[in-house]
């Protein structure tokens, strides 16, 4: 799906647009706080957020890609929240629906509407930090946090969504809630991440800072690192093994499907076993300052957590690699190929995964 020329022909209609994606539909059934949202149900708040953003002087300044965009993030900010909003203490809430919503968003996006992926993980990220600009002062490292989300955000877009998201709604504290999330952007602009990423003094600082969160953003540590461990990041099929043989044949390679074949162990068992032997391996390399790959799904972010802190506990560097096939595709050689993985499997995946963020990308 062509979205930007999807929403440009539909001239930015909101009952246009929506008709497409049934998921807005369902935002008829999910009740809000009325304490901060007078407007009534999810629907009617998506609304008038998507109407707010047409109306903003910033509006004329975006280019048409921003634009989409923006329009989209706002007519999907709030689709986590049939799936978390509940009553407690007696009053409605829904706790981590950005987060919720972004992983519904890039299902949908990848599987159903075969959306730009540059476009779609923009929207994604959006979706998720959507709260950040009202709440941000709450955050105990405040910093960090937004310098963490200027990596993978446009923090220009997040405020505008931000703004809108209170300009439509019916509350008595909107102008002190709006208050906030300017603030969100002054104190961005001072950190000097509103525009684009954080300028750190190397690459090493920047990892540091991301993964270990123990350094200042101005330091200038030395890199000591003398060999690297490759990373790779993607769903089964998506050519991890294709790409390992053409750029990386002089690096051996830590591969958890053939160690699986290898002890003769099915797919749905004893990945501890497996993951084990992996780890041992993995580890007889770093003793030796032995660049290598480590060739697994690694989809979700707390895994890879446990590779970088033992990749780093030996000094090497990590560079992680991100491959994405088109689903249809991704569906046709499940089909074919010997290591059968089932459909449910590999959609399981697409529901749950974690994109890579902070240390995990490249300055």
């Amino acid at each position: 799906m062509d979205i930007e020329k999807f929403v440009i022909q539909n001239n930015y209609n909101f009952k246009e647009i929506a008709k497409k994606f049934n998921i807005i539909d369902k935002l008829n059934e999910v009740q809000q706080n009325p304490k901060y949202h007078g407007e009534g149900n999810v629907y009617n708040h998506t609304e008038l957020v998507c109407s707010e953003v047409l109306k903003l002087n910033e509006w004329q300044e975006l280019n048409d890609r921003e634009k989409v965009i923006l329009y989209i993030s706002a007519l999907f900010h709030d689709i986590g929240k049939p799936f978390t909003t509940r009553e407690e203490a007696g009053e409605v809430v829904s706790p981590k629906h950005g987060l919720k919503g972004a992983k519904i968003f890039r299902d949908l996006a990848y599987r159903e509407y075969e959306i730009d992926s540059n476009i779609r993980e923009q929207i994604a990220a959006i979706i998720r930090y959507h709260g950040l600009p009202l709440n941000f002062l709450d955050r105990q490292n405040i910093d960090y946090d937004l310098i963490k989300t200027a990596e993978i955000t446009n923090m220009k877009l997040l405020y505008l969504l931000a703004k809108c998201d209170l300009l439509g709604r019916y509350c008595q504290d909107k102008e002190l809630l709006l208050d906030k999330v300017m603030y969100f952007k002054l104190y961005s602009e001072e950190l000097r991440c509103f525009y684009g990423h954080k300028k750190f003094k190397n690459d090493y600082t920047r990892f540091l800072y991301f993964a270990e969160n123990k350094v200042r953003y101005d330091a200038e540590i030395f890199d000591n690192r003398k060999f690297e461990v490759i990373i790779m990041v993607g769903l089964p099929l998506s050519g991890k093994d294709t790409y390992i043989n053409n750029n990386f044949k002089k690096l051996k390679v830590i591969s958890l499907d053939d160690i699986r074949e290898e002890l003769k162990i099915s797919s749905n068992k004893d990945f501890g076993q497996v993951a084990a032997v992996a780890f041992s391996r993995a580890k007889e390399l770093l003793r030796k300052r032995e660049g290598f790959v480590w060739n697994a799904t690694n989809l979700r972010r707390e895994n890879r957590q446990k590779l970088i802190r033992l990749f780093n506990s030996y000094e090497a560097k990590i560079k992680f690699i991100y491959l994405e096939i088109p689903y249809k595709e991704l569906i046709s050689r499940s089909k074919l190929r010997e290591r059968y993985v089932p459909i449910e499997a590999i959609n399981k995946m697409i529901k749950n995964m974690d994109m890579l963020e902070g240390e995990e990308l490249d300055n």
